[in-house]
């Protein structure tokens, strides 16, 4: 079988995702342990619902650092998934150093089989990786998100952010893409999430970018709990 009939999840799984993160330490080792200024505000969005927030899930957690920072500041407990293994084993050997550490606990998975029961999280966070989901998987990862997110929970994306979907070829590997799309979008479209705030950003710094191909969005998204809609509907 050729590589592009492989799907990208699971090139992420098998060496991909250790690869990227080898290559991102090497590049700007002082940053793996830096809270990205994102998640500093995606923190204050979720503050006023903090007695709300018993459990988050971040898909994509790379090395945990920064959902320990949300388990720390919302004082929730964590769950993170992330297909790179090496990711998991470095963060078991600085978990007792990290604030926020002793309550969260990363696991190797992918974002397209979520080993979690329905309903179990408060706050969903894609963590920029949707963008590497081939397409076939996408709208099963997208489910599976929806799954484990209660009614009345957060949605958390962190993405890029174009105008319009596209695809780039992954300099890394010949075979894989990155797809580029608006996100948010998709769970806006089902009329059951809408959109609380929104803060776009660069892929290189805080600020918002003219490039479409580095403009990358924070968005936070609302569940909407059935009860409403039923309430809705009877009154019309």
């Amino acid at each position: 079988m050729s590589e592009k009939k492989i799907i990208q999840s699971k090139i992420f799984l098998e060496n991909e995702s250790n690869a990227w993160l080898n290559r991102s330490e090497k590049i700007n080792p002082s940053k793996q342990f830096k809270v990205p200024n994102e998640r500093l505000i995606l923190a204050n969005w979720c503050s006023s619902r903090k007695n709300r927030i018993e459990n988050i899930l971040e898909i994509g957690v790379g090395n945990g650092v920064s959902l320990a920072f949300l388990s720390k500041a919302l004082d929730a407990n964590a769950n993170g998934i992330d297909p790179s293994s090496q990711a998991i084993e470095n963060w078991e050997k600085i978990r007792t150093n990290v604030d926020g550490g002793d309550k969260t606990n990363l696991q190797l998975g992918i974002s397209s089989d979520l080993p979690f029961p329905q309903d179990k999280f408060d706050l969903v966070i894609f963590g920029s990786c949707l963008c590497w989901i081939e397409r076939q998987c996408l709208f099963r990862s997208i489910s599976e998100a929806d799954r484990v997110l209660k009614d009345g929970g957060l949605l958390a994306i962190i993405d890029f952010d174009p105008i319009s979907p596209y695809a780039n070829p992954y300099i890394h590997r010949d075979s894989l893409n990155t797809y580029k799309t608006n996100y948010s979008d998709i769970f806006l479209a089902s009329k059951h999430y809408s959109l609380m705030y929104k803060h776009s950003f660069s892929h290189s710094s805080i600020n918002f970018d003219e490039k479409i191909d580095e403009r990358m969005a924070l968005s936070l998204l609302f569940k909407q709990e059935d009860e409403v809609y039923f309430q809705h509907w009877k009154k019309e």
